[in-house]
């Protein structure tokens, strides 16, 4: 804005000395001219009323380099040039001057001379004898004068040129100034009233522009905040494979904590497959794969981004693949588990339709179909129960359980299938521990470990229940002193099916599913279960809900 305003300045200083120079020439030139013709008008008059001969006598004093005067025949021959040689001049009845005096008695003309860069002014008048005098003064013409002044002119133009030079300096800065100490963090104000709406304008914008950058900075470190707070793996890629942006979770699930902004994606996935995806993703095509790693499966999603760059989202499915998992191995061993008794049943059945078997011997085999029949049915129930469980339902109807009158009723229930065994089953503890469950699955859980107890007893064993309560929770310890479980297969007990003596598992009843329902009923309650055990000891299992 300096310049401009300064640059404006020296312009019109530039222009106003050329024309103010021009003007004055022009008005000193036409005042010069003025009083030079008026001049020579008046001392031509001053002889209108004489004869030749008096005025041959005065114009032979006149100065040549003053006034020039001639005195014309009424023929038009120079009788007398006080300048020249009259002999030798020339008819000068056709001269415009002359020729205007032999007529009407007066007249003027001017001539101007380039080459010289004169100007003459010429008047002429009839004497009274018919002779014609004619008074001439020869003057510089404008461009003469133009000439002549030119050095002063242009030293004055030069003076004035630098004193406008330092003006213009001097006013820019007293006009710049203002807008220069404009604060433009704090509040506006017009340097001049002229500049007031615009002011207001810019005012209003610029709050305008505040509210709208502080939405935008709120909307997107909400948007990072989810970002970075996301399960997912979330990373940015650009056009020429660099890292525009990845959160905590990727870097987490890619094991690159080193992993930032600006770097190239070779940097963090070596993996091709998923540089290929990420490629196909740049150039426009969705995909994904999944990949597993040590102790962890990830799904990868590559999906373009409008502007040529592209998001891969990583999902730890971990989870979900062990439960796929878990799910398969289940319906396997479901089909296994049921397989078996419905084999013994239909051969048992065939044996007996077919006439195979003796009549003293019908009520044995009827006896082991119904056997297998309970069995199978008891293995649907658990399956049905742990199905259940597996879905999170139970804690619909929770209430107020007494757990050592549940342990009581499972012992009192199981009494006659212990004296079978020889085993005593004893409950102590506090008699009021209750807690917030579900009844029927507390019962389920207490019969499971007392049962377990009881079967993998040794004969004239013991199972001891202990029920405590402390702080709002109930723990249930139930201890046994029986074939106890091998160290390996501890880890592995409340999975289901899984039998840590095989051999001896086929001679005890049982669906293989007691643990893992007690499992997922302590889940259920968001309790914990823990396991001590040592083989030919015994095993203690303690819930706490």
């Amino acid at each position: 804005m300096n310049r401009r305003i300064f640059g404006g300045m020296l312009l019109i200083t530039l222009i106003t000395i050329v024309l103010v120079s021009a003007a004055l020439g022009a008005v000193f030139y036409g005042r010069f001219s003025d009083l030079a013709q008026s001049s020579i008008h008046t001392q031509t008059e001053v002889y209108r009323k004489s004869d030749s001969v008096s005025v041959m006598r005065e114009i032979r004093e006149l100065r040549p380099d003053d006034i020039r005067a001639t005195l014309i025949a009424s023929d038009g021959s120079v009788v007398y040039d006080n300048n020249a040689d009259a002999a030798n001049m020339e008819n000068h009845l056709s001269r415009e001057e002359v020729a205007s005096a032999a007529e009407i008695g007066f007249g003027e003309s001017r001539r101007i001379s380039a080459t010289l860069g004169k100007e003459t002014f010429y008047y002429a008048v009839r004497l009274t004898d018919g002779y014609i005098l004619r008074l001439s003064k020869t003057t510089q013409s404008i461009w003469g004068m133009f000439g002549k002044a030119f050095p002063a002119v242009i030293c004055a133009a030069i003076a004035v040129f630098i004193i406008g030079y330092m003006l213009s300096g001097i006013v820019t800065r007293r006009i710049a100034a203002p807008f220069n100490d404009i604060d433009t963090d704090g509040k506006l104000t017009a340097p001049y009233n002229e500049f007031a709406p615009f002011i207001v304008t810019i005012e209003k914008q610029r709050n305008q522009l505040s509210e709208q950058l502080d939405a935008l900075q709120r909307h997107s470190a909400t948007i990072d905040a989810i970002i970075d707070n996301m399960n997912e793996g979330l990373v940015l890629v650009g056009g020429k494979g660099e890292v525009i942006s990845i959160n905590k979770s990727a870097t987490s699930l890619l094991g690159a904590e080193h992993a930032a902004p600006g770097g190239n994606l070779l940097e963090i996935i070596r993996d091709m497959e998923i540089l290929n995806g990420t490629r196909k993703a740049l150039d426009g095509c969705r995909g994904e794969t999944v990949k597993e790693y040590p102790g962890k499966t990830c799904r990868f999603i590559f999906s373009p981004v409008p502007g040529g760059e592209a998001i891969i989202l990583i999902l730890d499915i971990t989870d979900k693949a062990a439960g796929e998992a878990l799910r398969r191995e289940f319906s396997a061993n479901v089909s296994h588990e049921l397989k078996t008794p419905l084999t013994s049943i239909s051969g048992y059945a065939e044996m007996l339709c077919n006439g195979m078997i003796k009549d003293a011997d019908r009520d044995v085999f009827a006896g082991k179909i119904k056997d297998e029949a309970a069995r199978l049915i008891s293995l649907i129930e658990d399956i049905m129960l742990i199905s259940k469980l597996d879905e999170g339902k139970g804690s619909e109807s929770f209430e107020d359980v007494n757990v050592f009158a549940a342990a009581e009723s499972v012992a009192a229930a199981l009494a006659l299938k212990a004296a079978e065994n020889n085993i005593s089953v004893q409950v102590a503890g506090d008699s009021g521990a209750s807690v917030k469950a579900d009844y029927t699955l507390i019962y389920e859980m207490l019969y499971n470990l007392i049962d377990n107890a009881v079967k993998y007893n040794n004969s004239g064993g013991s199972v001891s229940v202990g029920v405590s309560a402390s702080d709002g929770r109930v723990t249930v310890t139930v201890s046994d002193t029986g074939i106890g479980i091998p160290r390996e297969a501890q880890d592995r007990v409340f999975e289901r099916f899984y039998r840590a003596d095989k051999s001896r598992s086929k001679k005890i009843d049982g669906t293989g599913l007691g643990l893992a329902i007690v499992k997922h009923i302590v889940m259920i309650h968001g309790g914990t279960v823990e396991l001590q055990s040592r083989e030919g000891l015994g095993t203690t299992i303690t819930v706490t809900i």
